[in-house]
């Protein structure tokens, strides 16, 4: 379903002090760079998504009331749900292209 190398984990943010710890996971998927942001608070983890193409933000998507176990739950979801998301769009995208003849 996804490549190896998605499942590296290329960056850590610094935690600010006395402020809550973020973590962040970059990959790769169809041309989109994906950012997977899971900051953690004292009842647990949230994600926030990011999905660019040419450096240009396509997606953000946060949410507020999911919360995780840990970091690794929190990217496998962020991942999942931007597979879904470019599959989705581009597949729209595919179906508006005009048939040439």
């Amino acid at each position: 379903m996804c490549p190896r190398a998605d499942l590296r984990l290329y960056g850590k943010a610094r935690a600010a002090r006395g402020g809550p710890q973020s973590m962040v996971h970059h990959a790769q998927y169809r041309c989109h760079d994906i950012r997977v942001v899971a900051t953690q608070n004292p009842h647990g983890w949230q994600m926030t998504l990011h999905i660019l193409h040419q450096g240009k933000r396509v997606v953000r998507l946060h949410e507020p009331a999911q919360l995780y176990l840990d970091f690794a739950h929190a990217r496998i979801a962020g991942l999942l749900l931007a597979y879904e998301t470019l599959d989705l769009r581009l597949g729209e995208q595919c179906d508006r292209r005009p048939e040439s003849s």
